[in-house]
Protein backbone atom coordinates (compact mmCIF):
# COMPACT_ATOMS: atom_id res chain seq x y z
CA UNK A 1 0.00 0.00 0.00
CA UNK A 2 1.28 3.45 -0.22
CA UNK A 3 1.48 6.29 1.66
CA UNK A 4 -1.94 7.99 1.78
CA UNK A 5 -0.89 10.98 3.25
CA UNK A 6 0.81 12.87 0.32
CA UNK A 7 4.49 14.20 0.51
CA UNK A 8 6.89 13.94 3.00
CA UNK A 9 7.16 16.37 5.62
CA UNK A 10 9.35 17.50 8.61
CA UNK A 11 7.45 16.16 11.60
CA UNK A 12 5.05 18.55 13.11
CA UNK A 13 4.86 21.00 10.41
CA UNK A 14 1.55 19.97 9.37
CA UNK A 15 -0.10 21.39 12.24
CA UNK A 16 -2.67 23.83 11.81
CA UNK A 17 -1.05 27.19 13.47
CA UNK A 18 -3.61 29.41 14.75
CA UNK A 19 -4.77 32.44 13.04
CA UNK A 20 -5.44 35.60 14.85
CA UNK A 21 -8.42 36.70 12.78
CA UNK A 22 -9.44 40.20 15.03
CA UNK A 23 -13.03 40.93 15.24
CA UNK A 24 -12.48 41.69 19.56
CA UNK A 25 -14.92 39.81 22.05
CA UNK A 26 -17.82 39.43 19.94
CA UNK A 27 -16.45 37.83 16.95
CA UNK A 28 -17.65 34.66 18.06
CA UNK A 29 -20.80 35.45 18.57
CA UNK A 30 -21.10 37.08 15.90
CA UNK A 31 -20.16 34.15 13.79
CA UNK A 32 -22.32 31.71 15.63
CA UNK A 33 -25.09 33.90 15.02
CA UNK A 34 -24.43 33.97 10.91
CA UNK A 35 -23.86 30.37 11.51
CA UNK A 36 -27.26 29.61 12.81
CA UNK A 37 -29.14 31.43 10.11
CA UNK A 38 -27.50 29.92 7.42
CA UNK A 39 -28.66 26.68 8.72
CA UNK A 40 -31.89 27.53 9.59
CA UNK A 41 -32.36 28.65 5.82
CA UNK A 42 -31.34 25.20 4.88
CA UNK A 43 -34.27 23.67 7.72
CA UNK A 44 -37.38 21.59 5.67
CA UNK A 45 -39.96 23.18 7.37
CA UNK A 46 -43.10 21.50 7.58
CA UNK A 47 -46.87 22.91 6.39
CA UNK A 48 -49.50 23.71 8.51
CA UNK A 49 -50.53 20.31 7.40
CA UNK A 50 -48.23 18.28 8.61
CA UNK A 51 -47.64 20.32 11.35
CA UNK A 52 -51.25 19.63 12.69
CA UNK A 53 -50.82 15.84 11.99
CA UNK A 54 -47.55 15.98 13.62
CA UNK A 55 -49.34 17.49 16.35
CA UNK A 56 -52.31 15.39 16.35
CA UNK A 57 -49.68 12.32 16.65
CA UNK A 58 -47.91 14.06 19.51
CA UNK A 59 -51.13 14.36 21.35
CA UNK A 60 -52.80 10.77 20.99
CA UNK A 61 -48.98 9.63 22.25
CA UNK A 62 -48.92 11.39 24.96
CA UNK A 63 -52.83 10.31 25.99
CA UNK A 64 -52.04 7.18 25.58
CA UNK A 65 -48.84 6.84 27.39
CA UNK A 66 -50.62 8.49 30.57
CA UNK A 67 -53.32 6.21 29.75
CA UNK A 68 -50.41 3.22 30.68
CA UNK A 69 -48.94 4.58 33.12
CA UNK A 70 -52.27 5.44 35.62
CA UNK A 71 -53.53 2.16 34.81
CA UNK A 72 -49.84 0.49 35.77
CA UNK A 73 -49.72 2.86 38.74
CA UNK A 74 -53.53 1.41 39.77
CA UNK A 75 -52.70 -2.03 39.83
CA UNK A 76 -49.47 -1.34 42.46
CA UNK A 77 -51.01 0.57 44.21
CA UNK A 78 -53.62 -2.15 44.85
CA UNK A 79 -50.60 -4.82 45.32
CA UNK A 80 -49.27 -2.29 47.89
CA UNK A 81 -52.34 -2.39 49.62
CA UNK A 82 -52.59 -6.12 49.76
CA UNK A 83 -49.55 -6.58 51.08
CA UNK A 84 -48.30 -4.09 53.33
CA UNK A 85 -52.23 -3.31 54.68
Amino acid sequence: MGNKRGPATAKGSNKKQPQNKGGGVLAGPRRFTRDVRGELRRVSWPDRDQLRQSTAVVLIIVIVLALYVAAVDVVFQSLVRLVFL
